[in-house]
């Protein structure tokens, strides 16, 4: 007979690995903004080694912005969930104990600008993704964004993160609270500083003394995070349930790599984390550049690419011999010429363990997941390499395919109703052969590069050619495969 995951069914959970203390101990030291799958199966499993470790200071309170659906999913279970780490032949279970509490900016909008205002707590942690930053494509504040505007009318009541931060930090500096850390784990170019630019932008806009206390109190360490975490389906949750006999609705699936580099920058006291494996550096440019051009490129290019020749997950894509050839084409060549590695790191193997984790069939990753916010991803992931290759006079015929393949999926509403981004509905509202050139206008939004006319051009050719061929034809012009 299956129970529910809580602290009494824990006991006779054996096939998992169970909280190395005891959770009454536990002090919140770590405000975490966005707590869904990627941080329960990223940081918190870090914060968690440290807390099996002795030091009971760094236990997590997680706050979500947009629902209330993680509170009630993990409330009953006395803030326990199980990640389930899958590995080729096998699934390892453990669960994390650390949170202590979701809290919701709907229901807990004031306990959440206490927090931020809190001596106790030393580190915000955020997963909110690219848009939850209300940044322009230039990377500053974008003060016509919805959300902003509402924080600008009514400060006392932020909807953003940017707004509940910069209320929180006012109140932590009319306390006297102290210095403190804000760390974002998402994938964005220098995301310490892009998420200083979104705070500091806003607070500005309301006092200069509020921004400039930020600036000498506050620190924003760039972060690299690393795992793959598709979403948890129903079909994981009743195999969870067939395997282990436990009901667990905060279930989280995960690949066995994981990775975290973080700027040593630090306003505060912080997690002894290195001792969990992560790697404190002067610069994270380096390790972040390698992400999101390598990995986080080939994603999104398999996630476009792999709609278009029908496929539903990431892996069955990989396992088609084409789509597998394109994505060791697009880092082989047209990517890793423009990466410069840190010292020992090994370049190569690093692009054929992305091969080897996107080809993992126990990892079940949506190709229309992963297309989620492309507007926002290529200008991160894809754009900057095109621009370098534009620079050099050299050809980016597959990165061109990639950026063809996001207008055509999102153009065409067969692809288009797969998934959301937040661009989506400017390209829709254009069509015909000049999409590219009706697209550029839009420049502010969708990256400066649609500005630039040899861009334009061959990504017009592209698309156009997309409605005359198939997506094979395509990738063998791009790989120049006779």
């Amino acid at each position: 007979m299956q129970s529910r995951l809580s602290e009494i069914s824990l006991k006779n959970f054996d096939l998992a690995q169970k909280p190395a203390y005891s959770r009454s101990n536990i002090m919140p030291g770590i405000l975490h903004i966005g707590i869904g799958g990627f941080h329960r199966a990223h940081q918190a499993v870090y914060t968690e080694e440290i807390l099996a470790g002795g030091d009971h200071r760094w236990g997590i309170i997680g706050a979500s912005l947009r629902s209330t659906t993680m509170r009630s999913r993990l409330a009953p279970q006395d803030f326990l969930y199980t990640l389930c780490i899958r590995h080729a032949d096998q699934n390892e279970y453990r669960v994390i104990g650390g949170i202590k509490d979701v809290l919701t900016i709907s229901e807990h909008q004031h306990q959440l600008i206490e927090l931020i205002a809190s001596p106790q707590i030393k580190i915000i942690t955020l997963t909110i993704t690219e848009k939850g930053y209300c940044l322009t494509s230039s990377g500053e504040l974008d003060e016509q964004h919805p959300d902003i505007q509402k924080d600008l009318i009514n400060p006392y009541f932020p909807v953003s993160a940017p707004g509940l931060l910069a209320r929180g930090l006012l109140y932590r500096m009319e306390k006297g609270a102290g210095p403190i850390s804000i760390i974002s784990c998402d994938n964005l170019s220098h995301n310490g500083h892009s998420t200083r630019q979104a705070v500091t932008g806003i607070a500005g806009l309301f006092s200069a003394q509020h921004a400039r206390w930020i600036s000498d109190h506050v620190s924003f360490p760039d972060s690299m995070v690393d795992r793959i975490v598709p979403a948890t389906n129903d079909a994981d949750m009743l195999r969870f349930v067939q395997e282990t006999g436990i009901e667990d609705s905060g279930l989280v699936i995960c690949e066995p790599f994981s990775q975290w580099v973080i700027e040593n920058n630090f306003a505060s006291e912080r997690p002894e984390w290195e001792s969990a494996g992560v790697q404190f550096v002067d610069d994270v440019a380096a390790y972040e550049k390698i992400k999101l051009r390598l990995l986080n490129a080939t994603h999104s290019a398999l996630a476009y690419i792999g709609m278009l020749a029908g496929y539903e997950f990431i892996h069955e894509a990989m396992a088609d011999p084409i789509l597998s050839r394109f994505a060791s084409h697009l880092m082989d060549k047209e990517i890793s010429p423009f990466i410069q590695s840190p010292k020992g790191f090994d370049l190569d193997g690093y692009t054929r363990s992305i091969l080897e984790r996107f080809a993992n069939p126990s990892i079940q990753y949506r190709t229309a997941q992963v297309a989620n916010d492309g507007s926002l991803k290529l200008q991160q992931r894809i754009y900057p390499t095109i621009t370098e290759h534009s620079k050099m006079n050299t050809h980016s015929s597959g990165l061109v395919l990639v950026v063809a393949a996001w207008l055509h999926c999102l153009n065409t509403s067969e692809y288009a109703s797969l998934f959301s981004d937040p661009g989506g509905e400017i390209i829709r509202g254009y069509s015909g052969d000049n999409l590219a050139y009706l697209v550029s206008s839009e420049s502010k939004t969708l990256g400066a590069i649609w500005e630039d006319e040899q861009f334009k051009h061959q990504v017009k050719e592209v698309v156009t050619a997309l409605k005359q061929h198939n997506i094979y034809t395509m990738l063998q012009r791009a790989m120049r495969i006779d």
